[in-house]
């Protein structure tokens, strides 16, 4: 309160310079500032932040009606002393941000409403879990439905051609999203994608062509092998076929061991027979990123073909997989699996149950998936081993054995058997012998596959619908 009367003092000694009948011309001026408001309302002029806006709107005045100087001087003092020219240059500021706030908002909705239209519907939760893997536009459109070549636990198989050219064949494995998220194994078929893409450059291992999803299913299109599983095609084997399969199956093995992969599923029904009767791995759903030389302890695979480090709940690393491949050899040579049921027996009551015992299969398991021996030897392996030869002898002794640090692990280490004396294993070695010429010459028996006629083809079409 003390200050005010300075200041209206000071007011007071402004006015009383100013000349003579301003007061008139002052007026004349404020209402024609008036006028100019409410037109500059309307028109709204941008206003550039760097200068005054009251000098912008008061030059075009300006050029059309001159005013003399004092007059001048006299109006830009009414406008400070009024505040006409405060709330004057406000308005017009107010309705400027107030155009540009209209027009941000506009783009935004505009911007919202693109969007809007790229996203019409709904994405399914299942598709976003799969999403980094498998593709969400189906392709199910380019292809037709030959038959049906396998079923597994989470899905099936079909043969497939290409609707634009019907020579072009493939394999589709066709797995259920819910079953898949029900058995908690979304990392595991995420794994064999990426395996399988990884590998699938080995001669000796099915390449991996494309992946996509919908909302139900996961698709994996492979190449197709067009023999067919091994034992539905030979059954009896020479020692000489027998010397090409165990080695291309250990090339393609020790390749996924070297990358830090660990297979757990070899087994005849995974190993396919090419157009020149060479084979490849398939199946890639039980494999692991496993570094080489680590362990796991997970219990999978086919009890058949399981090392006895697996079946006791022991740590196990790669050397389950040539056990596997020795069993696979047993086949091959004898028609018959060796035989651990006794011995597996005998070893688990010898161990505690903090050896491992808690995550082995239990008794009922085991009695109910291996045979009881015949024999009261210790030997495992069938009778008819002991009339092979000496080269077949030794590649099965060598892997079978039961302690896994005694078994070959390695293709190194198999070159070095009697079976492969002065034989050179390596993938362009394997692939320059013809397999035909070995079947032909050693007079194996090749059986026919099935034929698939049109009433085959529709149930399969139905089947992959259906599914």
């Amino acid at each position: 309160m003390g200050n005010s009367q300075p200041r209206n003092a000071s007011r007071s000694r402004r006015t009383s310079q100013w000349p003579q009948g301003a007061a008139a011309q002052l007026g004349a001026t404020a209402d024609h500032q008036e006028e100019a408001e409410q037109q500059q309302e309307q028109q709204i002029p941008p206003i550039p932040s760097h200068s005054p806006p009251d000098e912008e709107q008061s030059q075009p005045d300006q050029q059309q009606q001159p005013l003399p100087t004092q007059q001048q001087l006299s109006t830009w003092s009414l406008g400070s002393l009024s505040g006409g020219r405060l709330n004057w240059s406000f308005s017009g500021a107010r309705n400027s941000f107030r155009h540009r706030n209209k027009a941000t908002r506009k783009s935004l909705t505009s911007l919202h409403g693109s969007r809007r239209s790229k996203t019409q519907w709904h994405r399914p939760l299942t598709n976003s879990i799969f999403n980094s893997h498998f593709k969400e536009s189906s392709r199910n459109d380019l292809y037709h439905i030959e038959h049906l070549v396998a079923k597994g636990a989470f899905g099936v198989v079909f043969k497939v051609c290409s609707k634009s050219d019907n020579s072009l064949c493939y394999a589709l494995k066709v797995l259920k999203k819910s079953k898949l998220i029900e058995d908690n194994s979304v990392r595991q078929i995420k794994d064999e994608a990426d395996i399988q893409k990884v590998c699938g450059h080995h001669p000796f291992i099915v390449k991996q062509i494309d992946l996509w999803q919908n909302r139900h299913n996961l698709h994996i299109l492979s190449e197709y092998v067009p023999n067919g599983e091994l034992f539905s095609k030979i059954t009896h084997f020479s020692i000489d076929l027998v010397r090409l399969y165990i080695g291309e199956i250990a090339l393609a093995l020790d390749f996924l061991h070297n990358a830090g992969i660990i297979y757990r599923d070899a087994k005849p029904e995974n190993i396919l027979l090419t157009q020149q009767f060479h084979i490849k791995l398939t199946d890639f759903g039980l494999s692991k990123w496993l570094k080489l030389g680590a362990n796991t302890r997970t219990m999978c695979g086919t009890f058949k073909y399981m090392a006895p480090e697996i079946l006791c709940g022991e740590p196990y690393g790669h050397a389950v997989d040539w056990w596997a491949l020795g069993v696979i050899a047993c086949q091959m040579l004898t028609q018959k699996s060796p035989n651990i049921k006794r011995h597996l027996l005998r070893r688990r009551e010898s161990l505690e149950p903090e050896d491992g015992l808690s995550n082995a299969p239990s008794f009922a398991q085991i009695n109910g998936c291996l045979q009881d021996s015949d024999s009261d030897s210790e030997d495992f392996l069938p009778d008819e081993v002991k009339d092979l030869s000496h080269e077949g002898k030794d590649v099965l002794r060598k892997l079978l054995t039961i302690e896994p640090r005694q078994r070959i692990r390695s293709v190194m280490a198999l070159q070095r058997i009697a079976l492969y004396k002065g034989y050179n294993l390596s993938s362009k070695q394997l692939l320059s012998l013809s397999a035909q010429d070995i079947i032909a010459r050693d007079g194996v028996r090749v059986y026919e596959d099935r034929q698939f006629d049109q009433l085959t083809s529709q149930c399969a079409m139905k089947a992959f619908l259906d599914f």
